[in-house]
């Protein structure tokens, strides 16, 4: 009797192979499924490259590829546990030194300048800013539902510490040899959003349905954001800022970790299977943002939203340009803009010592 019609073949080597061949091709489907992968090679010596939110998932991902592009990599992290781990794994992944990390918190807005004092102390300028960190329907008592500054806290961290930091950075992200690009993640949830500039908390609505409303909010307030800073430069700026948002997709991330859903926890467990064959992976969803920050072509272009790796739209075609300059005039008043500049060039012409929060070992070495 030959191998082939043996019972150890039927019964053990067949099942092997089907099992095998099974995995393989649901692995080939989730890669093609999963969005066209950076269409550029351009390297990033020498450029400074920041992102929030990179101790994890997209932003994580991002910093990674960059990293391995050459580029001086700035995390900047709420968990600097997190952050100082994923800073070494960076550094040997990518085999470039230049990855540190320093602790933001996008919920505090004092922290958010005390970071960009930081900042400016250290680097002469800033190539790249992804505002990657973001928040989804928080609930208690992972986190609070509003933030240090009293605002509800997917608003609060989503735009207003991410409007903060872009333009305490402004000066930073226009005096380099090419105009500094300014990267959005927003996400296609922006379609859903209303802002309202006399309601921004929502408060006619009750329960996960104005936390949905909200998040759908703070995603449509990043686009207005892109759009208005994209006129700005244009106007004010000489041109020597782009601003460009994206959208990543569904991706399997933390971002919903807090979300206020019935039994969230053991619904993760039960549906996981599903999930990971409909969602993306981190390093999938973060290509987008990869070729925003590296590709050379893309250096002026600006004012535009980007999904798989492709310039989909204006971004003034997506949003109401009068409620945009309001929510923009709004969002100076609500993060005190204004005084905030004013004390950075101060602090600046008298060289004072800084109030500097609390940073990981930034060390070259592994």
């Amino acid at each position: 009797m030959s191998f082939i019609n043996s019972p150890v073949f039927n019964r053990v080597i067949v099942p092997i192979s089907f099992t095998a061949s099974l995995f393989g091709g649901v692995f080939l489907l989730r890669e093609y499924t999963g969005g066209r992968k950076c269409p550029s090679n351009d390297r990033m010596d020498g450029k400074v490259v920041l992102i929030t939110g990179a101790n994890t998932g997209i932003g994580k991902e991002t910093a990674k590829e960059i990293a391995k592009r050459g580029a001086v990599v700035i995390l900047g992290c709420r968990h600097m546990g997190k952050c100082a781990a994923t800073a070494v794994e960076i550094r040997n992944v990518s085999q470039n030194k230049n990855v540190k990390c320093h602790f933001i918190d996008l919920a505090n807005l004092d922290s958010v300048t005390e970071f960009v004092k930081e900042i400016k102390n250290e680097q002469q300028h800033i190539d790249v800013l992804v505002n990657n960190a973001g928040v989804m329907k928080p609930r208690s008592p992972k986190t609070t539902p509003n933030t240090d500054d009293g605002f509800e806290r997917q608003f609060g961290v989503n735009h207003l510490g991410h409007f903060l930091l872009t333009n305490l950075l402004l000066d930073q992200l226009t005096n380099g040899e090419s105009p500094g690009r300014v990267i959005n993640v927003t996400s296609d949830a922006y379609q859903k959003g209303k802002v309202d500039i006399d309601d921004i908390e929502k408060n006619e609505l009750k329960g996960d349905n104005r936390l949905t409303e909200l998040y759908y909010q703070s995603k449509l307030a990043n686009v207005m954001f892109t759009k208005v800073l994209s006129d700005r430069s244009r106007e004010n700026l000489e041109k020597r800022v782009t601003c460009n948002c994206v959208n990543p997709g569904v991706a399997h991330t933390g971002i919903g970790r807090h979300a206020n859903v019935p039994f969230y926890s053991v619904g993760v467990h039960m549906f996981k299977p599903l999930t990971w064959m409909a969602m993306r992976t981190p390093r999938q969803a973060a290509q987008t943002s990869i070729y925003l920050a590296c590709d050379s072509a893309l250096a002026n272009v600006t004012g535009a939203y980007f999904d798989d790796c492709k310039k989909v739209e204006d971004t003034k075609d997506m949003c109401d340009g009068v409620v945009a300059e309001k929510l923009w005039k709004a969002s100076e008043e609500w993060t005190n803009l204004n005084q905030r500049m004013s004390q950075l060039r101060e602090t600046a012409k008298s060289g004072a010592p800084q109030n500097i929060g609390p940073a990981c070992n930034n060390s070259t070495t592994s």
